[in-house]
């Protein structure tokens, strides 16, 4: 499965990159952003530190995936894979592959040479001098003891819901044109009515979201339901929830998404995930993920109590999902506080560089995806952190939507 840069590699990168907020041109023209981010940028262009950090982390999934394909032979600690990270974002996968010798080298070869690469158009540089150094630090560096747990929060199951119970699998959940029940495509709304009968009302079932889902134009035409039903869904309810993925995972088990996902286990929060042909499906399937622990997660499958559907190794869940859905519940272990989802994220933001911005229900410019129309200086409070560029928020009328983050000032 390999490893995911964590935050003492981030934090390697950043002191050494740098990060600007607004675009400027680089030294051949190139139009950049945050630390050295280029993919979309333009002229003019302003982002918040959150996103530069996002940009950075989606920016490392080059680095880590030619780090990781070296995983198999040397079995990295997280400091070597941090180290190797920071230097293969500056120098490239190809030196990286010079550094290791292609895989020959030893460890203790690999750390003596890290130093050589201190020059840039053939002149030695202060700055990479001292990049290099702090690499070989890390690299060498002992890892810390592993926490007695994997699981960092405690554990807020959700309600537990099948989409084959007799109240509800011949209930209608069918598009214009054909004939469906919960039963037989209803894995995404029953997943969705588990959510929000464990944190908002206990009344939910999976007949009320699928209504909800047909009414909305959610359901797929001879499939089940669209990836774009779960974030308005929830919206209604002022459940904070985020696509962590907007392309097909399946079969890398190594992203910045299953990152994310895997932090927001060890955080308490919940994953919903659309597998791929597997252990779950032969086509694809919604299920929900509320637990890691030892390598472990834990599922409810609205389809099956099975055993090894409902408890299984992250190394088979990566290479299976196909799109991750995050669910925020950490700092909530009940469920429900005062009847109120607790906000991890909670903080304050202010329209501007615009005179009107449309609150949508869906992360996405549409027609007729619109809840509300902000006005400039208008506050809000934001639900979540930026996800591809979007702001969940709610007003102060308690109206809860996305917002593009260009237009957001965080106070």
């Amino acid at each position: 499965m390999g490893l995911s840069v964590s935050n003492q590699g981030l934090s390697l990168i950043k002191k050494f990159e740098g990060c600007r907020l607004t675009a400027y041109q680089d030294s051949i023209g190139i139009w950049t952003i945050g630390y050295g981010h280029t993919s979309g940028v333009a002229k003019g262009q302003t982002i918040t530190q959150s996103q530069a950090d996002a940009y950075l982390k989606s920016d490392c999934a080059a680095a880590e995936k030619a780090v990781n394909r070296y995983f198999p032979k040397y079995q990295w600690n997280q400091n070597q894979f941090d180290a190797l990270v920071s230097f293969t974002f500056n120098c490239g996968a190809g030196n990286l592959d010079m550094l290791l010798n292609n895989g020959i080298r030893t460890v203790p070869e690999i750390s003596s040479k890290i130093t050589a690469y201190n020059k840039a158009g053939g002149k030695t540089l202060n700055g990479l001098i001292r990049r290099r150094t702090a690499e070989k630090e890390l690299f060498d560096k002992c890892p810390s003891p592993a926490p007695p747990s994997s699981t960092s929060a405690p554990v807020s199951r959700p309600v537990s819901y099948l989409q084959t119970d007799p109240r509800w699998k011949n209930h209608n959940y069918s598009a214009k044109g054909e004939k469906k029940t919960i039963g037989s495509s209803g894995c995404g709304v029953t997943v969705a009515a588990m959510v929000i009968a464990a944190l908002k009302d206990k009344n939910v079932t999976p007949v009320t979201t699928a209504q909800w889902s047909m009414d909305h134009g959610y359901k797929a035409l001879n499939q089940g339901t669209y990836y774009s039903y779960f974030l308005p869904q929830f919206s209604v309810y002022g459940i904070p929830c985020r696509m962590l993925n907007q392309s097909n995972l399946y079969g890398s088990s190594s992203s910045p998404a299953h990152a994310e996902a895997l932090s927001a286990l060890k955080k308490g929060n919940w994953v919903i995930a659309c597998m791929g042909k597997g252990n779950w499906t032969n086509s694809g399937h919604f299920i929900l993920l509320y637990q890691y622990e030892n390598g472990y997660v834990s599922i409810n499958d609205p389809a099956s109590t099975q055993a090894d559907r409902t408890k299984n190794t992250w190394t088979l869940f990566s290479r299976q999902v196909k799109y991750m859905w995050e669910i925020h519940v950490a700092g909530n272990h009940s469920g429900i506080v005062n009847g109120n989802i607790q906000e991890e994220y909670a903080g304050k933001g202010k329209v501007c560089n615009c005179a009107k911005l449309n609150m949508r229900k869906a992360p996405k410019v549409e027609t007729g995806n619109i809840v509300s129309v902000l006005n400039a200086g208008d506050e809000v409070c934001l639900l979540g952190p930026v996800s591809h560029g979007w702001h969940q928020v709610k007003t102060k009328d308690n109206a809860v939507g996305y917002v593009s983050g260009k237009y957001i000032q965080i106070l």
